[in-house]
């Protein structure tokens, strides 16, 4: 049976093979990872470096945040590092970027937000290599104090989210950390990353005239807000997303139960402008893509 593709089934499959293109086996260590935008030009950097503050003022402001969700949720034994990953993962500002080793969970962000709607997103994938100058990894939270600076010679430390915090595993959550060194956490992650070659992080472009129908998509197969967050407010959000048919191609025609796929075959849609790879500035992408 000829199965007709629209443009959101194409989309999917060159995000797949997008994706796809590096992998690594045999380890649960985030070598590779990937983060959505809902605007494909937003810096990738974080919340707390957004409004280009002195650095000494964000080290305070970092301490402080520690300092108020401890006392606040009884995380007494827990590690600065643990305590600013559970405060990100619940909204605060810190001087983590969130990231997660399943694409999909990025691509979800990529279009979760209907105000994003009428400008493309985009999804970034970091991949981590051997020896690299700038920037390496660890299973786990660094022993960093908040404020403090990292006592590893890289600029940019990548490890996974701590599994005491109830997000990570509902979405394979991980996280980037720049040095307060040198001003270097008032710079996006892109341009740190620049001298890297070949460069570790690559971008694939949604199109804001598919986000509807993607974010549609995602719910039917179990990738909402309610999956990622778990919480009350987050299944009243899949709720109301679920009831919204705003942007959808929606057909109200109920086929004839003896209808079958093979009659009237359409002809395979065909993508005009098919999502490409679009490069990081300053990277020249090797034979993988």
């Amino acid at each position: 049976t000829t199965v007709p593709l629209d443009d959101v089934s194409l989309l999917i499959a060159a995000f797949l093979a997008w994706a796809r293109k590096a992998r690594v086996f045999v380890t649960l260590w985030p070598f590779i990872s990937y983060r959505g935008h809902g605007v494909s030009d937003w810096p990738l950097l974080p919340v707390l470096c957004r409004q280009k503050l002195p650095i000494e003022m964000l080290k305070q402001y970092e301490v402080e945040i520690v300092e108020r969700f401890r006392s606040q949720f009884g995380l007494a034994d827990w590690t600065d590092m643990e305590v600013m990953a559970y405060a990100r993962h619940h909204g605060a500002p810190t001087r983590l970027l969130e990231w997660s080793s399943n694409p999909f969970v990025a691509l979800w962000f990529a279009v979760s937000e209907k105000r994003h709607d009428a400008k493309d997103g985009a999804v970034f994938q970091l991949r981590l290599g051997d020896n690299s100058s700038v920037i390496t990894f660890a299973s786990g939270p660094p022993k960093i104090s908040a404020g403090g600076d990292t006592s590893w010679k890289q600029s940019v430390l990548v490890f996974a989210s701590p599994s005491r915090v109830d997000r990570t595993e509902r979405q394979r959550s991980v996280f980037s950390l720049v040095s307060f060194e040198n001003n270097l956490a008032l710079q996006p992650i892109d341009q740190i990353l620049l001298s890297e070659k070949p460069g570790p992080l690559r971008k694939f472009t949604i199109p804001a005239r598919l986000k509807p129908e993607l974010r549609r998509l995602l719910s039917d197969i179990g990738l909402d807000a309610c999956q990622l967050y778990g919480d009350p407010d987050s299944l009243g959000k899949s709720l109301d997303a679920r009831l919204d048919l705003s942007g959808l191609k929606v057909s109200m025609d109920i086929p004839p139960e003896d209808a079958s796929p093979t009659e009237a075959p359409e002809q395979p849609a065909r993508v005009t402008n098919p999502p490409v790879e679009a490069p990081i500035a300053g990277h020249v992408p090797n034979a993988e893509g």
